[in-house]
């Protein structure tokens, strides 16, 4: 498959596509995949399809015909070349959408390139129409301004950054040709990203021990407003940032780094090792699979947990990430109700928190994360440190990833109990396909560790102690944004979208939060507010059995020797490999 892509029209920011094709017997039949690997939900890239035209090479028009929101089809003469072209919208700034204006254009082929079935697998050129003075970022190889790739899946799976513009440095890690390219607004300290990249990119090579690309391109989108967004590919990673001035500022720059580090450890897990289901991508349906808690949920671990392998990190920056993301878990209200395999097929449903039940969602990526921190620990447990995660990783990307095989459920759990030793049939019943409460076997692996737990309130009274998050919308009003289930707010009768406008008779005004701490939860509160336009009144009344906290980390004043040699041992990445290989 032959595309020809021109930027003509940046005012409008549309992109013309070219695809050359030949007719056959019966109608030509071209789709646009519904949805981009990395993000398991639908999406709507034929919304920006627009223009869709057919011709042959002497100019003759022939008939275009759309058959659904996805599927195209062409009545050409058998045997014939023609064109079909259109226009595609590109305005989204992000890591998994599209983008085209005067001074940057920025492609992710899988929103807007169609495709024939029968020839997925066929090599695919791509030609890009541009100013002489763009430079292009890609993982693809590159003849002049066409770049070639092996079939359709790769072609899609490389993103291309192109600007007048660009910022790119090179390097080499542990034999990999390693660039970034920056588009947008910063002053990056090139020197300290090429050290830490190094660091955290030589600590995830110890884990697999060869690297499935010979070289790896990120490509930065430096946006000048808060955002925070990545994508991974196969021998590259979208990540787009901001704002560009702040980048290099600690929190920030840790966030970038969790990020790039989480992005990289994705060329494994998710590009090379893949459930079943993913293998190969299938872009005209749903494809559902109960094992993201392993694409993303044991990838948000390691991104994390290779920083501090790598030395970038001491224990207090892990434990915050550790924290972080306990703190995520216990802030929704749905982990009593939704298990994580549940969370993992229902990517498609609500898997990035779109609206829908309240109370009825968790994270597969944050609940993943502390999941694999608890087999991790258990592994050690009962190997007595001789066997991690790590070598879980190991053994999935040499016998499934290597080989190019899915993984499926039983596989996984299988490799798990390899390396331990031992059954897991009631961990995986308790805390992956159920909803088993976390808190002691987070304590009896912090304890491992030589950490223990401690509770710690949430910087909202309204949330601690009555289970009642809220906000301000843009004319100032407090507004329920959710109410926890069996919480003394629900009892109280508050409902999502009730505006409260007193607290004791006292009007608020933005000062709700004040208000409930002043009065203090020892006694009844008398609450005014509107449901639905008419004003109601309620009584809250706390009620300790359903306080709301956090289970926090914190480091043993005393630890053990053998505390301290475990977690001496956990923060190394121990060379066992030929041990574990089937």
């Amino acid at each position: 498959m032959n595309y020809i892509l021109g930027f003509f029209r940046p005012g409008e920011q549309l992109i013309s596509v070219e695809i050359q094709a030949v007719g056959s017997a019966s109608p030509v039949q071209f789709f646009l995949p519904k949805w981009r690997p990395g993000r398991y939900e639908q999406q709507r890239f034929d919304r920006n399809i627009s223009d869709v035209n057919a011709f042959q090479v002497n100019g003759i028009p022939l008939v275009v015909e759309r058959l659904s929101t996805h599927h195209w089809q062409v009545d050409a003469p058998a045997g014939k070349a023609f064109t079909l072209s259109y226009n595609y919208y590109a305005n989204a700034l992000n890591a998994g959408s599209s983008y085209f204006d005067k001074s940057l254009v920025y492609i992710n082929g899988v929103n807007l390139l169609m495709y024939q079935k029968e020839h997925l697998d066929e090599k695919c050129e791509l030609t890009l129409k541009l100013p002489e003075a763009y430079q292009v970022a890609c993982g693809l190889p590159k003849v002049e301004n066409v770049l070639l790739a092996t079939d359709f899946h790769q072609l899609v799976d490389a993103p291309i950054l192109a600007s007048p513009d660009l910022k790119h440095h090179q390097f080499q890690v542990a034999g990999i040709e390693t660039h970034f390219w920056f588009a947008g607004d910063c002053q990056p300290d090139i020197q300290k990203l090429e050290l830490d990249v190094s660091r955290y990119t030589r600590a995830q090579m110890e884990v697999f021990g060869t690297f499935p690309a010979s070289d790896y391109h990120y490509l930065f989108l430096i946006r000048p407003d808060y955002y925070r967004h990545g994508v991974e590919h196969y021998n590259s990673t979208v990540v787009a940032m901001g704002p560009g001035y702040k980048l290099m500022e600690p929190k920030m720059y840790r966030s970038f780094l969790e990020i790039c580090s989480h992005e990289l450890f994705h060329a494994w897990n998710v590009k090379a090792i893949r459930p079943t289901a993913l293998l190969p991508y299938d872009y005209d349906r749903e494809v559902h699979t109960h094992l993201h808690y392993v694409t993303e949920g044991v990838t948000t671990y390691y991104g994390d947990l290779m920083l501090w392998k790598g030395n970038i990190w001491q224990m207090p920056e892990w434990l915050e990430s550790l924290n972080n993301e306990l703190s995520r878990f216990y802030r929704r209200g749905g982990k009593d109700f939704v298990s994580l395999s549940e969370a993992s097929f229902d990517s498609w449903v609500n898997g990035y928190f779109t609206n829908g039940t309240p109370n009825r969602r968790i994270s597969f990526y944050t609940k993943g994360y502390l999941i694999t921190f608890l087999m991790d620990v258990e592994i050690r447990r009962a190997t007595q440190n001789a066997r991690s995660f790590d070598d879980v990783m190991f053994v999935l990307y040499e016998n499934f990833g290597k080989k190019g095989k899915g993984y499926s459920r039983e596989d996984f759990k299988g490799v798990v109990e390899q390396i331990s030793g031992r059954d897991f049939d009631d961990f995986f019943a308790r805390y992956i396909e159920g909803t088993h409460e976390l808190e002691p076997a987070l304590q009896a692996a912090g304890a491992y560790m030589g950490l223990e737990i401690e509770r710690s309130v949430f910087s909202s009274s309204a949330l601690t102690f009555y289970g009642l998050e809220v906000i301000k919308d843009n004319k100032g009003a407090t507004i329920v944004e959710n109410v926890y289930p069996d919480s003394p707010a629900l009892i109280t009768g508050l409902s999502k979208g009730d505006e409260i406008i007193s607290v004791n008779q006292q009007k608020v005004n933005g000062n709700f939060d004040q208000l409930l701490a002043y009065y203090g939860q020892d006694k009844p509160i008398e609450v005014h507010f509107f449901h639905q336009n008419k004003l109601a009144v309620g009584t809250l009344r706390s009620n300790p059995d359903h306080f709301r906290y956090i289970p926090q980390f914190v480091e043993v004043r005393n630890p053990t020797s053998r505390q301290l040699e475990n977690q001496k041992a956990w923060k190394e990445i121990r060379k066992v490999k030929e041990m574990v290989r089937s």
